[in-house]
């Protein structure tokens, strides 16, 4: 998938690409830095403003390098050495246009944008990324905002590193920006016609990104398995027949499937009721599901064989187990999709248990979704050494807002639990709420 983030100055591009990415499992590239990366180049090399033709040469000779940094600003490496905060600063926002303008170093960084969207599963953020570098991208957002709230966001930026300038004076060099990159023959800015559109001016930072993910998320449906990374062949094949088959019997409700990412590392937390509960969770889930499961059941090994061959991997409770962690961040460096219960035993009673914080230390990770999800109904399949065949519901939630650097891992790790806690709660109020609701709609 590729989804192109464009818009004026000040509009929000960086902060909203970054974390859809993050949300969605997706690479992010910020063309911007690339850009400006040159412009501070022909700066030092003293190109600017009189020996601009000689930019273009410079640009293709210049090795860039952008490192993702979730939590702040695209860090960014000129011939290896590191200029993230040089480039953010006035002078080079001053000339970033008039340098991004030249033909030939659009050329050059318009063929490395491209370069990095031919990989796929990407967010590019830029000016002209939906109209000249990927017209054919799957999603087109433009974002926009009033050029007060613009230089108001610009305002707060340089302060943090220590350069204080007016709204007023930010607000005329904005105007003046948009006015030359709307107007320039080459790429100009502007919206492209198959974009959504949406005017970020009153709405905060989680609401934009909830919009934009709402857009992006794929909605695969519960019609077929959506091939992921390190997908097994008995798994394939008890899919074709397996959740037909669950859904029938047991008046399946799968609701929130959408906030599942079709692509991209994703951790699934689970609560866990029932050992059945992976069933029913994988007939739900378009994509495999890669479980951790207790060391205990590979003792026999025709039973380990076959949770093996389904993408089933042992962990031994109660002790840091270091191959087990080693085979999950696999499965999530590889793009696939880690099921785990951070619970970590079954839980009788139907009611909640401790989060275990260390479980949640997947979800740390650099480009990875959470997804909460509540199962009900799986510790009422068998009652009393008999089968029965109550309703399922499977509820996914959506993508934990994982907290920043600001804290510790070890805070990180806590808060991301409890966040994990609060989203069983609403999800399990959800499903009482839509049960109430069915009970009087139909009388």
């Amino acid at each position: 998938m590729i989804i192109t983030i464009d818009g004026p100055a000040g509009s929000g591009k960086s902060t909203i690409s970054r974390e859809v990415a993050k949300r969605l499992g997706m690479r992010y590239l910020d063309s911007g830095a690339m850009y400006r990366a040159i412009t501070l180049v022909a700066l030092e090399a003293g190109l600017v403003p009189d020996h601009l033709a000689e930019a273009g040469s410079l640009a293709e000779s210049t090795a860039l390098r952008l490192e993702e940094r979730p939590d702040d600003l695209t860090r960014v490496f000129v011939d290896g050495r590191e200029v993230t905060d040089e480039i953010r600063g006035p002078l080079v926002s001053k000339n970033v246009s008039m340098v991004s303008a030249l033909p030939e170093v659009r050329r050059v960084l318009t063929a490395r944008q491209r370069e990095e969207a031919a990989k796929g599963n990407v967010v590019l953020e830029g000016r002209d990324m939906g109209t000249v570098v990927c017209p054919e991208a799957d999603l087109k957002i433009y974002l926009t905002a009033s050029i007060q709230e613009r230089a108001r966001r610009r305002q707060l930026q340089l302060q943090q590193q220590g350069v204080s300038l007016s709204v007023e004076q930010l607000a005329e060099d904005i105007a003046a920006r948009d006015s030359y990159d709307s107007g320039r023959e080459l790429a100009p800015l502007r919206k492209a016609p198959d974009a959504v559109e949406v005017d970020t001016s009153d709405l905060t930072i989680a609401q934009v990104i909830e919009r934009v993910c709402a857009l992006a998320r794929p909605h695969p449906g519960l019609g077929g398995l959506v091939r992921s990374p390190l997908d097994t062949l008995p798994y394939r094949f008890a899919y074709t027949f397996l959740p037909a088959l669950l859904k029938c019997a047991f008046r399946m409700d799968i609701v929130g499937v959408e906030h599942l990412p079709a692509s991209g590392a994703v951790v699934l937390a689970c609560n866990h009721v029932s050992n059945l509960d992976p069933f029913f969770l994988g007939s739900a889930c378009p994509r495999q599901i890669h479980f951790m499961a207790k060391a205990e059941l590979w003792r026999s090994k025709i039973l380990g064989r076959v949770l093996s061959a389904f993408g089933v991997f042992p962990i031994n409770r109660g002790e840091a187990d270091r191959q087990a962690v080693k085979t999950a961040l696999k499965i999530l460096q590889e793009g696939a999709v880690l099921g785990i219960f951070p619970e970590g035993h079954r839980q009788h009673s139907g009611r909640l248990g401790e989060i275990n914080p260390g479980v949640t230390l997947f979800s740390l990770r650099d480009g990875v979704a959470t997804i909460p999800v509540v199962l009900s109904g799986t510790n009422r399949v068998v009652r009393r050494g008999l089968l029965r065949f109550p309703r399922i519901r499977v509820f996914f939630g959506a993508p934990l807002a994982i907290p920043g650097l600001e804290v510790s891992r070890a805070e990180r790790a806590q808060l991301t639990a409890e966040r994990l806690r609060i989203a069983y709660e609403e999800l399990i109020q959800s499903h009482r709420q839509t049960d109430k609701t069915a009970r009087a709609w139909h009388g």
